[in-house]
């Protein structure tokens, strides 16, 4: 009978233990971690002007772009895992009197790992993207895989630089102000664990740099006025015919412009204008090889559109 007793007894108080340690254990992850504490979405359409040739004509028309960002679990609003999904359509002309229609398509994703600090945030990501055709074949199949690290300030990202804007009401200089620098390599090879065609696909380019910046130089009630630029100057591989009009293997990208947010409670719209500059690696045997056009440039393009996002 004693024997019973005892075992009852250990047996009661495994279970006390068991429910207090998992309840404790839940309560501390409750506490402390936050699953799928956020999302944000954005859609950009974009319109061109100013093309210089034939080619910039038929390839640049319009763009539509949607932009998602998951926040899957945040840690003490520390450290944060996310991800990123985005889809953009290139619309232009085709020879036969077809003048809107979807030319390309691009898909995009990319999980990262983000630090927030004191003065601002950091993460480390990889990103992977490809570009198809849609009903033509004057360009292959493009994709790639890169890694990339990113220092920013802790209003780089738009829902954040907004949210901090409207509840500013002396409109400081630290707050109209946001920075980004990334540092990206494209991956070629991995330990032979992954056969290079499956990492990346007709891309030459090998590493970059990427500095976004904007300031808001203007807020009247729902409006803000800022000005925004963005830098990138990279490297790239000579082999299979790839050549940039400064005959080096370094390549780059500049936009310069202006941006107009109206904000409507937690939802806003935007509208900007910028204009392009690059000199980027163009591809050998394409429709823009002979007028020196890389399929990715708007060299001397003009952009304008409107943007929505939460």
């Amino acid at each position: 009978m004693k024997i019973i007793k005892l075992f009852f007894f250990l047996l009661v108080n495994i279970y006390i233990v068991k429910a207090f340690s998992t309840d404790s254990l839940y309560s501390s992850f409750e506490k402390n971690f936050n699953l799928f504490p956020e999302y944000y979405m954005r859609l950009d359409a974009s319109f061109f002007a100013l093309h210089k040739d034939v080619f910039f004509k038929r390839q640049y028309l319009a763009e539509p772009h949607a932009y998602m960002e998951f926040y899957l679990l945040k840690y003490k609003n520390l450290i944060s895992f996310l991800t990123d999904i985005d889809f953009q359509f290139g619309l232009g002309e085709v020879p036969g009197n077809i003048v809107f229609t979807v030319l390309n398509v691009s898909f995009g994703y990319e999980p990262s790992l983000e630090l927030n600090l004191k003065y601002f945030s950091s993460s480390f990501g990889l990103t992977h993207r490809c570009f198809h055709e849609i009903d033509r074949s004057d360009f292959p199949l493009v994709y790639w895989n890169k890694i990339n690290l990113r220092i920013s300030s802790l209003n780089s990202k738009m829902h954040f630089y907004r949210n901090i804007l409207i509840k500013d009401s002396l409109f400081t200089t630290a707050n109209r102000f946001s920075w980004q620098v990334e540092f990206s390599y494209y991956i070629k090879e991995f330990f032979n664990l992954v056969s290079s065609e499956k990492l990346n696909g007709n891309n030459p380019l090998i590493s970059e740099i990427n500095i976004f910046y904007r300031y808001a130089f203007y807020k009247r009630r729902s409006w803000i006025f800022l000005l925004f630029g963005e830098s990138t100057i990279g490297n790239f591989s000579h082999n299979n015919g790839y050549y940039v009009k400064n005959k080096t293997n370094w390549f780059w990208r500049e936009a310069l412009g202006l941006e107009v947010y109206y904000i409507k409670s937690l939802k806003a719209a935007a509208f900007f204008v910028k204009y392009n500059l690059d000199d980027l690696p163009v591809e050998p045997n394409s429709p823009s090889f002979t007028l020196g056009n890389s399929r990715f440039s708007r060299d001397k393009l003009l952009e304008f559109g409107i943007r929505f996002f939460n």
